[in-house]
């Protein structure tokens, strides 16, 4: 088989996470802002009568059970597939290097690459803004994932507004705690806590708006898995630490920081401290 191409599919961040109301259906309405890391998954493409696709990488056996059907990112490209009548195939092959279930959009990163990448594949000169519409019907965060830049984001994940974001520290450590939780399931155990909806932001988005943010989920997600309000308190004791915070429904937690010394020096504290986590150092795709 001959490499047509590789797409990266990048792990996507919640600076912060504000849940704001919720639609007569059940969705709840949100508030945040979205960045990119350099760090992520890959789909590679090749030459194919016929449409397959195939999971390896480090988190390659927490996806080998379930049914390929039900996978986004396969799920993508059928639906390109049959929306556009292409009788030719793509043997598609998905290196799963973001953990699962881990609140960095893992899936919505990889649906959006196989529909960016099929679209060039395929040559369907798809436009960005369909290419986004489509991303929306199989999940929310699929259309911010296809932009892959920074940006505030609303209603359910479909208004998207991009923002400049080179005030923010680059430096990020990721930490995991080698356990996944379901999104659905976090947005239940929020629904149960019976809060009161956080006010729409009306600020400009800067470095005070960001540190005085929160992330709505976090309570439902340490009520889930306890050592998540424990690797907040260690990632925010870390020298020069600029902020800490849980991204996303859990139970991933990263912290920011101004020079890569410092993270990498944060990385070697936290590897002694916590030598069972899973950790990876990387960058914001900030410019």
């Amino acid at each position: 088989m001959k490499l047509f191409m590789k797409v990266t599919a990048p792990a996507k961040l919640n600076l912060f996470l504000h849940i704001t109301g919720r639609r007569n259906d059940g969705y709840h309405l949100l508030e945040s802002v979205f960045v990119f890391t350099e760090f992520g998954d890959f789909i590679s493409i090749f030459e194919s009568d016929s449409l397959s696709f195939t999971i390896d990488g480090q988190f390659q056996s927490r996806l080998s059970d379930a049914l390929i059907e039900n996978n986004i990112a396969y799920r993508a490209a059928l639906l390109l597939q049959k929306k556009y009548h292409i009788a030719s195939g793509a043997s598609i092959y998905l290196t799963k290097n973001i953990p699962v279930g881990a609140g960095l959009g893992g899936g919505s990163t990889d649906a959006a690459a196989v529909l960016k990448g099929l679209n060039q594949f395929w040559n369907l000169n798809i436009d960005k803004k369909t290419l986004m519409e489509l991303g929306l019907t199989l999940g929310a965060d699929v259309p911010a994932c296809i932009s892959a830049q920074s940006a505030f984001v609303s209603g359910i994940g479909e208004n998207i507004n991009a923002i400049d974001l080179s005030f923010m520290p680059k430096f990020i450590l990721l930490v995991n705690p080698c356990q996944s939780l379901s999104t659905s399931a976090i947005f239940q155990q929020y629904k149960k806590e019976n809060k009161s909806f956080t006010a729409p932001l009306n600020d400009e988005i800067d470095f005070s708006t960001i540190l005085k943010s929160h992330n709505d989920l976090e309570s439902a997600a340490i009520k889930s898995i306890p050592d998540t309000q424990t690797l907040l308190t260690i990632l925010k004791q870390q020298k020069h630490c600029a902020f800490a915070r849980m991204s996303g429904s859990g139970p991933t937690c990263f912290a920011l920081f101004h020079d890569m010394n410092s993270a990498k020096l944060a990385e070697q504290v936290i590897q002694k401290q916590l030598p069972t986590y899973w950790i990876q150092l990387t960058k914001l795709c900030i410019t």
